[in-house]
């Protein structure tokens, strides 16, 4: 089967070194391969005066607001520009090890709709970026082998850009994971592969952190305030104040089963408990109220 065409689109909304990182990782890989990578960003002119400095390659496209695009935004504006087939979301906290995009380009089969890959750490020094790890991607550390497998994270995936883009109406709203995956796997596989494992880089201020997760969670309620039904939100409101100890044990589970990093999710429980209230409060507020502004702050 002939290679594909790979776009990599990388959101540019959180500033900083991230970016930079991400290219670093991307761009040779790309190079390498006639693959393209696209910037959207909504950072300013000095990010991109830098980007089209250090990465001449690299395709720039303007979010200036206002309003603030949002990820999900960037992201759409990413696909729609792409010239690949393939269109590989990489998110810009994250860097791709080698060989990353040469398995996203020889690995799509006809049938798929979407291939991804586990999220990484990369071997932290400080808590507080475990913290993030076990709080954000415990459902994602490897490892996953090559299976079907429908929960895949949006942070690290690769979709047939012909297929995302039939579902252009709802590529601005909220998560995709909620809303456009189960839409999409009507129109084909959902795969997922070690070899795209992505490692997800720090470091993170902690009080930062802890907005983020808020309004992450606010987002993720508000989107499913609408999608469920309102026997299952009334749960939601009313369990809320106990979702801090679910989510203990649904951690806990996933690093136990793993058998990765013990030691260090143990001594990170003092920080990952007030990103768990965090967590549980942002989704509670998002069920009762619904999304507000969060999706324009997320970064």
């Amino acid at each position: 089967m002939p290679q594909r065409t790979v776009s990599v689109v990388i959101a540019s909304g959180a500033g900083g070194e991230f970016l930079f990182r991400c290219l670093s990782s991307v761009v040779p890989q790309a190079q390498a391969l006639g693959a393209e990578v696209l910037v959207v960003d909504r950072m300013g002119p000095a990010t991109r005066e830098r980007i089209t400095k250090l990465y001449p390659s690299v395709r720039t496209l303007v979010a200036d607001g206002p309003p603030r695009a949002s990820v999900p935004q960037l992201r759409r504006m990413g696909a729609e520009a792409a010239r690949g087939s393939i269109v590989a979301v990489l998110e810009e906290h994250c860097t791709a090890p080698s060989g990353w995009l040469a398995a996203v380009a020889n690995s799509f089969e006809p049938q798929d709709a979407a291939l991804g890959g586990p999220i990484l750490d990369d071997g932290y020094t400080r808590l507080r970026d475990w913290c993030v790890y076990f709080s954000e991607y415990h459902n994602y550390m490897p490892p996953w082998g090559n299976v079907e497998r429908f929960a895949l994270n949006g942070a690290n995936i690769a979709y047939d850009r012909a297929k995302l883009l039939a579902h252009r109406a709802v590529l601005d709203s909220g998560y995709w994971e909620v809303v456009l995956h189960p839409l999409l796997a009507r129109d084909g596989r959902f795969r997922a592969l070690d070899a795209l494992g992505a490692h997800h880089t720090g470091p993170f201020d902690y009080r930062y952190y802890l907005r983020q997760r808020y309004l992450l969670s606010r987002v993720w309620g508000g989107t499913q305030k609408d999608l469920v039904s309102p026997l299952k939100r009334l749960a939601h409101l009313v369990l809320g104040p106990v979702f801090p100890l679910l989510l203990f044990a649904r951690v806990s589970a996933r690093v136990f089963e793993r058998k990765r990093h013990v030691g260090r999710y143990l001594a990170t429980l003092p920080l990952l408990a007030p990103a768990w209230v965090c967590y549980s409060f942002g989704e509670w507020l998002g069920y009762l109220v619904g999304p507000g502004d969060a999706l324009e702050e997320v970064e």
